[in-house]
């Protein structure tokens, strides 16, 4: 990919809690990083009734961010940071430290931060570049900069592992919540592009806007058995974190999971690792699994069908500053497409007092806090038929 290619697309897109639940350190890279202020209560002693996770993704630092407000207000447990949580877009150092440096002074975000529960994942912008992935030459320097930033520890394994995936698990409503980030980024092989979809972009664009028809990007599915997303020695850790004991996983992806025939970045530009990821869910029985996803400027519901399992849902929440509001296509999609500020929002909750089944109850909302999208999924459609327990 050239140089043209990313500015071309960077430029476009940027037009365009009643319980303090307790961390679990896991093995390997699955230190937590410390939370700055946990959230308190007077009602923590009280047996939870929920527990509430808020997600996003895509926060361009030299915008304003009023959104924090109805985030905060919503007082979620824990909340997931997808990525693009800054905008460094750099190719030299001293650059990549500057954004840094004014994303430590975005004072509503980081007043968030300090009042709130919170884990975080990177993106391409924030590990450094649009698009970027393993070729990028400042990772190493993007590791260092992202575990200050994100309070990681000396010690943390995400300072020294071959990219910072971390893995959690909380204990709420007697239950277990695991939530497992990956790295998207720092093992990732290049995208490949098809050059005929990259060309004349401005008519591209021109021709959605006016037909409202959806715009496809330029990637293409790479099915080379060396391409990757994650690498190998993530993969081994991955499968360790599905074997933990938990009841309800949430894998914060920085890219859509479930999402497919977009054209643009996404696990389906990879169908290889996407395949062996269902695989990985069947054979090691990984039940409760669900994605968190951001990324695309706008957010929705998307769901993969698993032959013999269950579907594997994907709520994608994109931007807290940044929109896009050319339709793409997404084969997957299972909802409708909320194209304006928002943050998502996960209740995990008793289905009926008493019970032992949850609810997993979605929504995806605005500005304000107002639920635009929601969808609800329960543990117990969350699992393998029971031949596929004993198989």
């Amino acid at each position: 990919m050239t140089r043209a290619s990313r500015l071309t697309r960077r430029q476009l897109l940027l037009a365009g809690s009643l319980a303090t639940p307790l961390a679990v350190p896991l093995a390997g890279c699955a230190t937590p990083s410390p939370a700055d202020t946990p959230v308190s209560s007077a009602k923590d002693a009280e047996a939870p009734r929920r527990f509430r996770v808020a997600f996003g993704s895509c926060a361009k630092q030299s915008k304003p961010q009023p959104i924090w407000r109805a985030i905060g207000a919503a007082k979620p447990d824990l909340f997931v940071f997808l990525g693009d949580n800054l905008y460094a877009d750099a190719r030299d150092e001293a650059t990549l430290r500057q954004r840094y440096a004014e994303f430590m002074a975005v004072e509503p975000l980081q007043a968030f931060r300090r009042s709130t529960r919170h884990v975080a994942i990177w993106d391409d912008h924030d590990f450094g570049d649009d698009d970027e992935g393993a070729d990028y030459p400042l990772k190493q320097l993007s590791q260092q900069l992202f575990c200050d930033a994100w309070n990681e520890p000396a010690d943390s394994p995400r300072r020294r592992a071959d990219g910072i995936y971390q893995s959690y698990v909380f204990e709420a409503l007697g239950k277990r919540i695991q939530v497992i980030l990956p790295d998207l980024r720092f093992n990732r092989t290049m995208l490949t592009a098809d050059p005929s979809l990259k060309s004349s972009y401005a008519a591209m664009v021109l021709r959605a806007k006016l037909s409202g028809q959806p715009m496809t990007g330029w990637y293409v599915p790479d099915n080379r058995p060396e391409a990757t997303l994650l690498g190998e020695a993530q993969w081994t850790w991955l499968e360790a974190q599905l074997r933990v004991p938990a009841d309800v996983r949430l894998i914060g992806s920085s890219v859509q999971f479930a999402a497919d025939g977009s054209g643009w970045e996404g696990w389906a530009n990879f169908p290889r690792e996407r395949d062996r990821l269902v695989e990985l869910i069947r054979t090691t029985h990984a039940e409760g699994v669900v994605f968190l996803s951001g990324d695309m400027h706008y957010a929705e519901m998307s769901s993969v069908d698993v032959a013999g399992g269950y579907p594997l849902w994907d709520a994608t929440s994109s931007g807290l500053t940044e929109v896009w509001d050319i339709p793409t296509p997404n084969r997957n999609r299972r909802s409708a497409v909320m194209a304006e500020l928002n943050f998502g929002m996960l209740d995990v909750e008793p289905v009926t007092e008493g019970e032992d089944d949850l609810r997993l109850r979605f929504a995806l909302c605005d500005v304000n806090g107002k639920a635009k999208v929601t969808k609800e999924l329960t543990l117990s459609g969350l699992r393998f038929p029971a031949k596929e327990k004993t198989a």
